[in-house]
């Protein structure tokens, strides 16, 4: 049996876990609580993925030679004549394709540290899922349990089990008097 080296890399995420796991049983246990929150399935969704990726070694889909010999008959069939506008134009587009995403997660990175500051964490993360999965043409069903889960899993992990108060937001400080 022959490792690919995307299975060698998730084996090194197993090791890195299962190191992390048994250092952060040495901790108290208040200290040792999110790393093993966080590693544990970690580990797991690791595991999961080098067995995928040992099912997965036999079956292959087309060698890089088939992909190649592909694109030049593709190429070949639906050759067209292109002008240096055509070029200049097709240079533009691509520079305004990259551009476009790059702002779009700026602007989602600035909402999400403006709306922490504001609101605090308990209730951007539900607002913040929300708004994105909704942007994305996720269902509201969808959106609605995500947020949900996720707000359960932050508030059980470090308000219940951690003991510790998360940051409420500039605006529930300011009403509240702290």
């Amino acid at each position: 049996m022959k490792l690919r080296s995307s299975s060698w890399f998730t084996l090194f995420y197993i090791f890195f876990f299962t190191v992390v796991i048994i250092g952060a049983l040495g901790y108290n246990a208040k200290a040792r609580l999110i790393p093993l929150v966080v590693a544990i399935p970690c580990l797991a969704f690791s595991i999961v993925q080098f067995i995928l990726d040992l099912t997965r070694h036999g079956k292959r889909g087309r060698s890089i030679e088939d992909d190649l010999f592909h694109g030049v008959m593709e190429k070949m069939i639906h050759q067209e004549v292109v002008t240096e506008e055509d070029k200049e134009e097709k240079k533009k587009k691509k520079r305004e394709g990259k551009a476009k995403p790059f702002f779009a997660i700026v602007g989602w990175l600035a909402f999400f540290y403006a709306s922490v500051f504001l609101f605090g964490f308990l209730i951007t993360i539900p607002l913040f899922t929300v708004l994105f999965m909704r942007s994305r043409g996720e269902r509201w069903f969808l959106s609605l349990t995500c947020a949900a889960a996720f707000w359960l899993s932050i508030w059980l992990s470090f308000s219940v089990a951690a003991r510790i108060v998360l940051y409420e937001g500039y605006i529930f400080r300011l009403f509240g008097g702290e």
